[in-house]
């Protein structure tokens, strides 16, 4: 099964509800067979055609992960994302002393724009209401009231390890550290993807979106409390 025909067919059935300080790894891209095809036909097409033929590289991306993208993966807490949220939480009344702050102004000086995915920020002043109203603001808000399933679409993804313990991977990486670093109870990730010998064992011939939501339970139970 590919992966984007399981996450349709599955919608929320794909959904855990862990403590999320129990999702220890930080597994990388959603896509990890379609990255690595991209990586091989940057080598011999020009970029317009790794482009154009992306979303079918997409498209094809299975559920069943080979073993050989597992392999050794950074820990949450270790991942740059994580850093500049924790150290902007600490210098929440001085945001020019964040690190965040010292490596965005340091883009707009050497080229005129800072950047935060699509978000271009042109100036400290910007910089500095990106950190408060936008980061610090979603920041309070988790600490108010948690995570707002409405807010994002279940737009937090992971996949499942050999041994079925969740490794967070692909959309929602900065609100999942922030949940982290708040410690909150219970936080949603849709599931996209489990290593082949984890499906092989667990389950039995084809897979099915209702085979796989069987196993869920077991899944969500393991990571409710922190450490799994």
């Amino acid at each position: 099964m590919k992966q984007k025909a399981f996450i349709r067919a599955a919608g929320d059935a794909a959904v855990v509800w862990v403590r999320p300080a129990s999702v220890t790894r930080q597994f990388g891209s959603k896509w990890p067979v379609g990255r690595a095809r991209v990586r091989t036909l940057r080598r011999v097409l020009p970029q317009w055609g790794v482009d154009l033929l992306r979303p079918a590289i997409r498209r094809a991306e299975p559920f069943a992960i080979p073993g050989q993208f597992f392999g050794p993966k950074p820990r949450v807490t270790e991942t740059h994302r994580f850093r500049l949220l924790e150290d902007l939480m600490a210098h929440g009344d001085d945001l020019r002393a964040s690190l965040w702050f010292r490596e965005l102004s340091d883009d707009l000086a050497s080229t005129g724009i800072a950047s935060y995915k699509r978000r271009r920020l042109s100036s400290e002043a910007e910089i500095i209401a990106f950190l408060d109203s936008y980061m610090l603001g979603m920041i309070e808000s988790f600490r108010t009231t948690g995570f707002d399933v409405s807010k994002s679409g279940f737009e937090p993804t992971a996949v499942i390890d050999a041994e079925g313990n969740l490794m967070k991977t692909g959309s929602g990486n900065h609100r999942f550290c922030i949940a982290v670093l708040l410690d909150l109870p219970r936080f949603p990730l849709l599931i996209v993807g489990a290593h082949e010998d984890w499906v092989r064992r667990r389950i039995a011939g084809p897979l099915t979106v209702e085979k796989f939501a069987a196993q869920l339970p077991e899944i969500e139970a393991r990571h409710r409390h922190p450490g799994g």
